[in-house]
């Protein structure tokens, strides 16, 4: 009987082990494909806002994240009504947010576009929050 418990021991450590290196793998997988390619997206918007590059900040907002509510409000659509309305609330303010931050990158204005380009940052943590 002793010596089963060392093997059995090994076995609920291996076990606990594998268990343990798999969540992040599932925390990456439980977010919507929508969100992992907005949070690229304001990656490479904080790069230009660091890089002071007015006129492709505003290119970039129009371009590649130019259908973001869009995109935010489909995949209200497919949640439960209280994460719904949550997240249709999140998407307006993104929408808000990067108004903001376009207008600020027009003027030149260096303060406003960092504040909202945190605006942007603070909404993609909550929109990520909704599905954790």
């Amino acid at each position: 009987m002793m010596r089963r418990w060392p093997n059995l021991l090994l076995i609920a450590i291996l076990t606990l082990g594998l268990w343990l290196g798999s969540l992040p793998v599932r925390a990456a997988a439980a977010l919507p494909r929508e969100l992992q390619q907005l949070e690229q997206h304001v990656e490479r918007l904080q790069s230009l806002v660091d890089a002071e590059d007015w006129l492709e900040i505003r290119s970039y907002i129009h371009g590649p994240m130019g259908l973001t509510r869009k995109t935010l409000t489909s995949l209200a659509n497919t949640l439960p009504q209280q994460q719904k309305r949550e997240m249709l609330r999140l998407a307006k303010e993104m929408g808000r947010s990067l108004e903001e931050l376009d207008f600020a990158a027009k003027a030149y204005d260096q303060p406003e576009v960092e504040a909202a380009q945190a605006k942007v940052r603070k909404t993609l943590q909550e929109l990520k929050a909704l599905f954790s």
